[in-house]
Formats: C-alpha cells, sequence, structure tokens
C-alpha cells in the first residue's frame, strides 16, 4: 500500500493533533497526582505561580501569570485561604491592590507539587538524546516566532 505524500500543512496539523494528545495525556497524569494533594489543576497553577513570584505578588499580575481571568481567579484564591495554603490582603495605600502570598503550609504543598513539565519529560524520557535535541530545537524556534509576533501585535493594539 503507497502513502501519499503529506502537505507541509498536513504534516503541521498531524503534529498539532499528537502534541495535544500528548498534552493530555500528561494533564490527565498530573490531575491524578494532584487530587492525591486535595489540589484542582488551576489551584496548582496558582500555587506554582506564586512560587515563582518569591511567595508574594498582586493578585492581578498572578492572574496575568497563569493565565487566569480575576473572576475565576478569584474563586480559587478563596479556597486555598480556607485550607491555609495563602492569605490576601489589601494594600495599605492603593485599596484596589490585593497582594497575594503563600504561607508556610502552601510552601510545603508547592514544593511537593508535581509539575507539567516533570510529567511531560517523563512522557519524551524514552526518546534518544538526538531526538529531545531535535524537539528542543524546533519547539524553541516555534516558541520564538509566537513571542515575536505575540511583541508585534501587543505594539499594534
Amino acid at each position: 500500500m503507497a502513502t501519499r505524500t503529506m502537505t507541509k500543512q498536513e504534516l503541521a496539523a498531524d503534529l498539532a493533533e499528537r502534541m495535544m494528545r500528548v498534552f493530555k495525556l500528561t494533564k490527565r497524569e498530573l490531575r491524578v497526582q494532584l487530587d492525591e494533594l486535595g489540589l484542582t489543576l488551576p489551584q496548582a497553577t496558582v500555587l506554582r505561580g506564586l512560587g515563582a513570584a518569591g511567595g508574594r505578588t498582586s493578585s492581578g499580575e498572578l492572574c496575568r501569570e497563569c493565565d487566569m481571568l480575576a473572576s475565576t481567579a478569584t474563586g480559587v484564591f478563596d479556597r486555598l485561604e480556607q485550607q491555609g495554603f495563602i492569605k490576601r490582603e489589601r494594600d495599605s495605600e492603593d485599596r484596589r491592590v490585593v497582594w497575594v502570598e503563600l504561607t508556610k503550609s502552601g510552601a510545603a504543598l508547592q514544593a511537593r507539587m508535581p509539575t507539567w513539565q516533570e510529567q511531560t519529560a517523563k512522557a519524551f524520557s524514552h526518546l534518544s538524546a538526538d531526538e529531545l535535541r531535535s524537539l528542543d530545537d524546533a519547539f524553541r524556534r516555534v516558541a520564538e516566532e509566537l513571542e515575536r509576533k505575540e511583541g508585534r501585535d501587543a505594539r499594534n493594539h
């Protein structure tokens, strides 16, 4: 049986489909591990974002960093605060600003959480070093192009 030659666009579409499948499957495994810690994916995203910010940042900046709407984040923040993993306080000079901070128990939990990167790395661990370098180079170039486009779009608005 002969295989037909695929166009560049068809190859890119197939690659995108496979990438989405890999990410979906790794996300499922990550959710199982987070569930064992009593966390949802959005809660873990907030805790990870706070950790990356040094343990304290404004709610607005945290929402941007986590790609989360403020309306969604409020519920996530409420649950994390009820569990004692974060605390919030209004800025003393600008009441519109709310600071979000990891508590000691939140920082301890954040340090134990599996990461998306670790989960995805496991999925790719059976590939050779050459295959990984090739994928790394390709994804780096795609990310750089998307970042360039994002910068141009931001300047045009």
